[in-house]
């Protein structure tokens, strides 16, 4: 065989091996349902957060009083929502069924909160995690916690980083102007779920929705990867890369240009409050600052001191709180 043969041959292994990881990784970043997603990573995250000392203000019990076991199952969505809530069900355009949690306020009102869950996680874990059903309804407002696509009980193939995720929020959103035409709409998200929020204002929505506040979002997915990545001490060349190929080819996608909540809230017309933890090790907290900037509309932000990520509520609920009350309800 000739030399030139032999490259050939061996171009063409490194070739289709980088295909075969470029193709696994895309189930390891964003299908849930996959075997192989970073199940493995969150419980690290879940037990680091466990065993950082200190102790949070308990109100009631919340998802990090629960036992790793059960935190867990949460995650997995091996565990339900045992309160007093309705299940609500919906399909986008593609046909995949949606599902969100309903909790109606103490009163009838025409005040309604979205909130939007984190990456891996579900509607039942921001629930706990905000002692969301109290929290909103105790303010006199009506609750909607959905389940995004590949998480919880809702479908869809492949997780969305914000972008696929507008399209269920928008379902949602409608979904409420439906059953209540005077709906005045908040939309609020933590983590992925912050980026969704912020990725859909930037979208031509119904006046219903007045205001978002999101906490601890991410610049774009690519950003994010990137620095999880080297977190992990694993090498953003050329696997971020091929990261980046496959999923536009499976899930659609781009994690640059798509899953940008930066480029997205550049659009937005609707006020935003921006929320984030000092400390946040996982979505860094030096993403805010341009995010903060990029937004044209009326905006505040606020740093949680010793906060991580996600747990702003946790650490300083007396911080946390008033601000965003006294911004929502500004516009609602």
């Amino acid at each position: 065989m000739p030399w030139w043969g032999i490259v050939l041959i061996i171009l063409g292994a490194i070739g289709l091996l980088l295909c075969v990881i470029g193709w696994l990784m895309v189930d390891f970043a964003i299908n849930k349902r996959s075997k192989l997603f970073m199940d493995n990573i969150k419980i690290k995250h879940i037990q680091k957060t466990i065993e950082k000392p200190g102790s949070y203000p308990k109100l009631e019990k919340a998802y990090d009083d629960y036992p790793l076991e059960e935190r867990i199952k949460l995650m997995r969505d091996e565990m339900d929502l045992d309160d007093d809530h309705q299940i609500f069900w919906s399909k986008n355009k593609k046909g995949e069924k949606l599902r969100a949690y309903y909790y109606e306020a103490p009163q009838p009102t025409h005040k309604y909160i979205i909130l939007v869950h984190g990456y891996g996680n579900s509607a039942a874990i921001v629930s706990r995690m905000y002692k969301a059903p109290t929290a909103m309804r105790d303010r006199g407002y009506n609750l909607l916690l959905p389940d995004l696509l590949n998480h919880g009980q809702s479908e869809g193939k492949f997780l969305g980083m914000g972008y696929l995720d507008k399209f269920t929020l928008k379902v949602w959103i409608d979904y409420l102007i439906n059953m209540d035409p005077e709906a005045s709409i908040a939309l609020m998200g933590v983590s992925m779920g912050a980026a969704t929020v912020m990725v859909t204002s930037g979208e031509n929505l119904p006046k219903n929705v007045k205001c978002v506040v999101e906490d601890c979002g991410f610049t774009n997915a690519y950003e994010q990867f990137a620095f999880v990545m080297k977190d992990m001490g694993v090498p953003t060349f050329p696997l971020l890369n091929l990261l980046e190929f496959f999923a536009k080819i499976r899930a659609g996608y781009s994690f640059k240009k798509d899953a940008s909540p930066i480029d997205c809230i550049k659009n937005t017309k609707l006020p935003v409050f921006f929320v984030h933890g000092e400390n946040d090790d996982f979505v860094p907290t030096y993403m805010l600052e341009p995010l903060y900037e990029a937004c044209p509309s009326e905006k505040e932000k606020l740093i949680i001191p010793d906060a991580d990520h996600a747990r702003s509520v946790k650490y300083h609920p007396e911080l946390y709180w008033p601000p965003v009350w006294a911004f929502i309800e500004k516009y609602i």
